[in-house]
């Protein structure tokens, strides 16, 4: 074998530090836990796993968003570094239907208020149920916010995994947010009604089976769901109700592929107010599937007798 001349021996050990570098980037990539990547939100994950977050935190561009009701259920504790966003700022029952999104201005006012910025990674995370924070991220893709994520698992997969915790949390700066609606990601009845004969939309049903199925109605509401809606009781994706983490990717699929979702198709995510409905619209994403948010949902549907209904078991 020839000895190696200075310019190979430079050359060798240049690829050597490559490959090396490689493999522990390689390494901790994967120990961070980085989730799907889509399209809307560029290099930002739908997802984000608790590694991510322990990684991540402390970035100057990444804004911690610990979403609760926070007069109802006051939060026991945070992740640290992260600010408090009450639930009921980003809904309103002023229209007479409960949960809807409230005005775009009210809405941007609530987000400066903790902080966010036109470039800041929002990365939401709450207690069970898993629907609190999905919600929050519903509302700023609604606002056109392209870096948002959610903590799978929230707060109780952080603490089940022994990660630090405070009992308050930090005070927020003021942001410059400015929204830029998207238009197409919240949709209402008629929207839904016009193409109840197309094959590609598949409005899905976050609600248990009973209440999906049910001949009985609540209230005021006539029973039933929206004709050719599939159901995905947004618990079946979670390992437990009370460890709010999304099962198995496979799982999940077979979930929503039996529900009706798959290529090519359009999931429109709606449940009886918009709050469920916005954990499976966040997994949707998640999965890389085209989803829209129905935020009437069947407190809508349901009270308006000129739209057809559907009862029976799920597909």
């Amino acid at each position: 074998m020839k000895p190696l001349t200075r310019k190979r021996a430079i050359t060798a050990a240049a690829t050597a530090i490559a490959v090396i570098g490689l493999i522990i980037f390689v390494h901790e990539s994967a120990a961070v836990g980085t989730a799907t990547t889509t399209t809307q939100t560029g290099e930002v994950p739908v997802l984000v796993s608790t590694e991510w977050v322990a990684a991540h935190r402390e970035d100057p561009g990444v804004l911690l968003v610990h979403v609760a009701m926070l007069e109802m259920a006051p939060p026991a504790a945070f992740i640290p570094g992260a600010v408090a966003l009450d639930y009921h700022a980003i809904e309103t029952s002023e229209g007479g239907v409960a949960v809807e999104l409230p005005p775009v201005e009210r809405l941007a006012t609530t987000f400066r208020r903790i902080g966010v910025d036109p470039g800041t990674h929002v990365v939401l995370y709450g207690p069970a149920p898993a629907h609190l924070a999905a919600r929050a991220f519903v509302t700023l893709e609604y606002l056109g916010h392209e870096r948002v994520s959610v903590l799978d698992g929230g707060i109780e997969a952080w603490e089940a995994e022994g990660r630090p915790t405070v009992a308050q949390a930090s005070a927020p700066a003021t942001g410059s947010f400015a929204p830029r609606v998207d238009e197409g990601i919240v949709v209402d009845a008629d929207w839904i009604a016009a193409r109840l004969d197309d094959a590609s939309i598949v409005p899905l049903d976050a609600r248990p089976a009973d209440q999906f199925s049910s001949t009985r109605g609540r209230g005021s509401l006539r029973p039933g769901h929206i004709p050719g809606a599939g159901n995905l009781y947004f618990v079946e994706l979670l390992e437990s109700e009370d460890m709010p983490r999304l099962k198995p990717r496979a799982e999940v699929e077979a979930l929503f592929a039996a529900a009706g979702a798959g290529a090519g198709k359009t999931v429109v995510s709606y449940c009886q107010i918009g709050m469920r409905a916005s954990y499976n619209y966040l997994i949707a994403r998640h999965l890389g599937y085209d989803v829209k948010f129905y935020d009437g949902s069947w407190a809508d549907w349901g009270a308006r007798s000129d739209l057809p209904v559907e009862t029976g078991p799920r597909r």
